[in-house]
């Protein structure tokens, strides 16, 4: 155990400035894989290993790909921030998943739901904001003549 020690302090420096980067995805894979199970129970699919397998391998080869990116953009481009460009787009597919794993269990998608809020409270912000900046504008021009 000795041995392993100075190698041990040596990997937890190299990660430690990304350790929030890859525990978010880590967060994302599992929160992927209870919603993924969820919707299997709800279809009457049984978790399998396999699947269980694909998770595991997804969490390990998505955090070495961050891993390699912070590499990269700390010792051989400092110009191009990869890690938060790969890390994005790791999230934006772990997002996208859990949604349609939303919209198997519940038969709601997400995202159209949430652009039909935004648009209803905007129609009616809208509208409140109109009304509200042309009552001002008559008080101030009522104001400005006396």
């Amino acid at each position: 155990m000795e041995k392993f020690k100075p190698y041990l302090f040596w990997l937890f420096t190299l990660i430690a400035p990304i350790i929030s980067v890859m525990l978010t995805v880590g967060f994302l894979i599992v929160v992927d894989f209870i919603t993924e199970s969820y919707a299997g129970i709800k279809k009457n699919i049984p978790i399998s290993s396999e699947r269980i397998g694909n998770t595991i391998s997804k969490f390990f080869i998505y955090n070495l790909v961050v891993l390699s990116a912070f590499l990269m953009e700390k010792y051989i481009v400092n110009e191009i921030p990869f890690m938060r460009i790969i890390a994005g787009f790791i999230a934006i597919a772990e997002i996208k998943s859990i949604m349609e794993n939303f919209n198997n269990i519940y038969g709601i998608d997400p995202f159209k739901a949430l652009i039909n809020l935004i648009k209803k409270k905007a129609h009616i912000n809208f509208e409140d904001t109109i009304e509200h900046l042309v009552n001002n504008s008559e008080q101030d021009q009522k104001n400005q003549k006396k």
